[in-house]
């Protein structure tokens, strides 16, 4: 199996990454930095790099995210979002809003073929 290793940022008074490609991967995991301003990672998705990006819910409706993810921890990315092609990481309050992080962050995407 192949890996990917990305370095995504989110930069101070924004709450999305730039565009990843998803497609040819079937798993991986979010590293948070060691300084994060409070927030869900959830998942913004595109069937094209420079398209429009869409919240990712799940069958039942619910946001697909991870939830109140801790500092400077590895977390599963969720299965749901394997299916999209394009991906943003996305610093939200659990419930689709944007929270702005205050700095830069460097987010660590880690991707299994």
């Amino acid at each position: 199996r192949g890996s990917t290793t990305k370095s995504l940022t989110i930069a101070a008074g924004a709450a999305v990454t730039e565009a990843f490609e998803m497609a040819n991967h079937a798993g991986g995991i979010v590293r948070l930095p060691a300084a994060w301003t409070t927030a869900s990672i959830g998942f913004q998705v595109s069937d094209t790099a420079t398209g429009t990006f869409y919240p990712l819910y799940d069958a039942n409706g619910t946001l697909v995210q991870i939830t109140s993810p801790a500092v400077d921890n590895a977390y599963a990315i969720p299965a749901e979002v394997f299916g999209a092609v394009w991906v943003k990481l996305w610093s939200q309050d659990g419930s689709a809003g944007d929270t702005n992080q205050a700095a830069a962050r460097s987010v660590g995407v880690f991707l299994k073929s």
